[in-house]
């Protein structure tokens, strides 16, 4: 009878024994490897590192670099249509200048008129500055040999026609001097694309000013030609405060017809 009890005890502990042993031994469950692809396999990337502030202006001054090298091998046409607008909306005065412009071997800019005729706006004076802010700031922006000139401030990004762009300040470090008008600078902001880096809006105005009074305006680059984004218009609606009146003023600028041409225009000095 010991015996047997014996027996009896040691059956339900072997089974047990084995129970555990072959617990020990199986595989791991499926559901474990299905999570385990989830979080390795099918994990989201993480979003890519936004640029710097000093990354985007230093992309900046790049591109536009390789902009103006590309523009000195294109000839292209620029239509000017000024107007002065009285009280009901009517255009009581207006100055034309159609030209085709060259860009010589050191990037200024040769400006040949194709039609100009007499301007009738009487309220104000078409200065030699408003011409040369036209084939200048206008067109451009900033001028690139003046770049130590001026203060870049990256303000953030935006989503401009569609896309995400990069949005920089841009202001002269010294206050531009009245007495010399010829010096021109531009003050404003530049929103250039979060992927290319390319210029594709400029807004702002051109200083000093002194007696004379000059418009906010906008410039956009929309052209594309051969991979580059080249300016397509400018545009201002502004009132002009003058010490004696209020003169509504308004620019449009349209610039096409951009060409390659084989050979550079080169400026030599002769004595």
């Amino acid at each position: 009878m010991i015996r047997t009890s014996i027996k009896l005890l040691f059956l339900p502990l072997a089974a047990a024994l084995f129970s555990a042993t072959a617990t020990a031994q199986t595989p791991a469950p499926e559901l474990s490897q299905f999570h385990y692809r989830e979080l390795f396999n099918d994990a989201t990337p993480p979003p890519p590192l936004r640029p710097t502030s000093a990354s985007v202006i230093k992309n900046l001054i790049t591109r536009e670099t390789q902009f103006r090298e590309a523009l000195l091998q294109f000839s292209f046409k620029r239509d000017v249509v000024l107007q002065t607008i009285g009280p009901s909306g009517a255009v009581t005065g207006e100055y034309i200048r159609r030209s085709v412009f060259v860009l010589d071997d050191r990037g200024q800019r040769i400006e040949r008129v194709l039609y100009h005729p007499k301007s009738t706006i009487r309220e104000m004076q078409i200065t030699k500055e408003d011409v040369q802010d036209l084939a200048g700031s206008q067109l451009f922006g900033l001028e690139l040999d003046e770049l130590s000139s001026y203060n870049f401030s990256h303000l953030g990004e935006e989503i401009l026609y569609g896309r995400t762009v990069e949005v920089i300040a841009v202001n002269p470090k010294q206050e531009p001097d009245p007495q010399h008008m010829r010096a021109r600078f531009f003050v404003g902001r530049i929103w250039i694309d979060g992927e290319t880096f390319q210029t594709v809006k400029l807004e702002g105005i051109t200083e000093p000013h002194g007696k004379q009074r000059f418009p906010a305006f906008q410039t956009r680059r929309d052209l594309k030609i051969e991979s580059l984004l080249f300016p397509s218009s400018t545009s201002a609606d502004d009132v002009l405060h003058f010490t004696e009146k209020d003169v509504h003023y308004r620019i449009d600028v349209k610039y096409y017809d951009f060409k390659r041409f084989a050979s550079r225009l080169k400026i030599v000095e002769v004595e």
